[in-house]
């Protein structure tokens, strides 16, 4: 009985590693091919990918809470959440959305705060990774900080009213190196997914 189990799972990985390593390639070559023909094969498959996603997402947040209501007696903290994600979740599914009542009120006083703070914690951590980056005595440790000022000054809107030549520097660093990087990163970490998939198909 269990060689049956065992071989019907591997099958299965089979199929899957197959299935995701054709998606992947119908919707690598629309990208950079497109056509009708390749469109029409790949927008479902997108359609489906974003579905089994949302599907995905439901499921941890079930999970979560399933797990926190479980220590409502010991933590306290665990019930906000809990009460948290289930007024934020109605609000959501309300025919206003967040684009009025509710919704906009929840938004307005809770997550854009939070947000915000979180972003504003964000230069102390990267001052804080500069500093230490700064013990490093070389020329990459020279281009990381001055591009990190760069770009920290280039958002800082009293400065660039004053000095409008940072929001150029800025825009010149975003659109040239930074997004040649990213895609660069991009490419990569796709390559290396095909490359781990067909690895693991060999063996």
């Amino acid at each position: 009985m269990v060689p049956q189990r065992s071989s019907n799972y591997k099958v299965m990985r089979w199929l899957a590693l197959l299935f995701g390593m054709l998606s992947g390639t119908i919707i690598f070559f629309n990208y950079f091919l497109p056509s009708p023909t390749l469109d029409g094969i790949a927008q479902p498959i997108l359609q489906w990918v974003v579905l089994l996603t949302g599907a995905s997402l439901l499921f941890a947040a079930i999970h979560l809470l399933m797990q926190h209501a479980r220590r409502l007696m010991q933590n306290p903290a665990s019930g906000l959440l809990v009460l948290g994600f289930a007024v934020t979740f109605v609000a959501g599914l309300l025919a206003e959305g967040f684009s009025n009542g509710l919704g906009l009120w929840i938004y307005r006083w809770t997550i854009a705060p939070g947000m915000a703070a979180l972003f504003a914690l964000l230069p102390i951590f990267l001052a804080y990774a500069l500093y230490r980056r700064l013990h490093v005595r070389d020329v990459g440790m020279f281009l990381f900080a001055a591009t990190l000022l760069i770009v920290l000054i280039g958002q800082t809107p009293a400065l660039v009213e004053r000095f409008p030549v940072l929001a150029a520097l800025r825009h010149n660093v975003l659109i040239g190196p930074a997004a040649v990087a990213f895609r660069g990163v991009l490419i990569g970490l796709a390559l290396g997914i095909v490359l781990s998939v067909l690895a693991r198909l060999h063996r």
